[in-house]
């Protein structure tokens, strides 16, 4: 006797089998070699998108902590010594030329004829203070600052590395075999590990100028407090010396801000050797 199964029934029979199916083989882990190293390639393309995005930040923060200083020693240091300056020329004692070396006395015109602002701030610490920001380098420091990266935006290179082409996992696998698929996430990770890299090293260089311009902040303060126009009137030598010594202070404070960190090409720029007056006592 022939043995039928009513067809609704038969179609829940079917599904059930194919559920079983499917579930057996999630189950005891079933899949192809090729697709089991995509995957792995996966995790570690994420693991190094992370990296990436946790070494912004870090920089970001850098950027914020170095700008806070840049307008402080604009503020206490550079403004009342241009003050003291432009009084003592007009009363005859001194000249600028005297007292600064050409690049220093160039680097402390260009601060004085502008304010910081607000950009200023988040860009002076990466390309030096009051330099204004190449076409090239925009689309960089506005992702250092906000971490944003569009398919359709302005590309954004850092250090040779173009950032949206190697993180998203969706481009780099785009029409991609399994195989091409896994081999082309591992070169993208590569790069991004590069890149973090770079990004540790320009975090070194920031904290490394910041506490030298923290340095020469506090002696150049010190010895402002100890100075002033009138006392220069009975023509004495000790306020000519505290001058000479602040001069060179706030000289190098001005060069050291003007210092770029980073190149228009968005790579490392060589590092300022350092100078005796690093180490110029406050008190002196």
């Amino acid at each position: 006797m022939p043995f039928f199964i009513p067809f609704a029934v038969g179609g829940l029979v079917l599904t059930a089998l194919g559920l079983g199916v499917r579930k057996v083989l999630t189950e005891t882990g079933v899949t192809t070699p090729e697709d089991a190293r995509l995957a792995q390639a996966r995790e570690r393309h994420r693991g190094a998108v992370a990296a990436l995005r946790a070494d912004r930040l870090q920089v970001r923060d850098g950027v914020a902590s170095h700008g806070a200083l840049q307008a402080r020693v604009h503020a206490e240091v550079l403004v009342p010594f241009g003050a003291l300056l432009a009084r003592l020329e007009r009363w005859g004692h001194v000249q600028e030329a005297e007292l600064l070396e050409p690049e220093a006395l160039e680097a402390l015109r260009a601060l004085l004829r502008e304010s910081p602002s607000r950009a200023a701030r988040r860009n002076g610490p990466l390309l030096g203070a009051g330099v204004e920001v190449p076409a090239e380098l925009e689309s960089v420091l506005a992702w250092l600052d906000r971490g944003w990266l569009d398919e359709d935006s302005p590309p954004v290179v850092l250090d040779g590395t173009p950032l949206y082409a190697a993180i998203s996992a969706r481009a780099i696998l785009s029409g991609s075999a399994p195989e091409e698929g896994a081999r082309a996430l591992d070169e993208a990770s590569a790069l991004l590990a590069r890149t973090t890299a770079f990004l540790g090293a320009l975090r070194t260089r920031l904290t490394a100028l910041e506490q030298r311009v923290a340095g020469l902040h506090g002696r150049a303060s010190a010895q402002l407090a100890y100075l002033d126009a009138a006392s220069f009137e009975a023509g004495g030598e000790e306020p000519r010396e505290r001058l000479t010594r602040l001069a060179v202070l706030v000289g190098q404070l001005a060069v050291l801000l003007r210092t770029p960190v980073l190149s228009s090409e968005g790579r490392l720029t060589p590092m300022l050797a350092a100078r005796a007056e690093d180490d110029v006592p406050s008190n002196g």
